[in-house]
């Protein structure tokens, strides 16, 4: 797992602007991020994630949005 003052980021691509249609893009992230911190004989990475404060940027792009999910506390960018 990773050590303390570590800071990890991950993002993914939604092709809509409309929050309702950001749901892949999210676990997408999510699952990259958990990636990153688990250890490589984990069998549940996303196990990482539970009560670990996390940043959420969404960026505007040309034709939807980006989703960048990190570790480090304020913007990610």
């Amino acid at each position: 797992m990773s050590e303390a003052g570590e800071h990890y980021s991950a993002e993914a691509e939604a092709s809509s602007r409309d929050p309702h249609d950001w749901g892949r893009a999210m676990a997408l992230a999510l699952t990259r991020l958990a990636e990153q911190l688990a250890d490589e004989d984990s069998e549940d990475i996303h196990a990482v994630l539970v009560d670990r404060p996390l940043n959420l940027e969404i960026r505007d792009e040309e034709d939807g949005v980006c989703i960048t999910v990190s570790t480090r506390g304020g913007s990610a960018g």
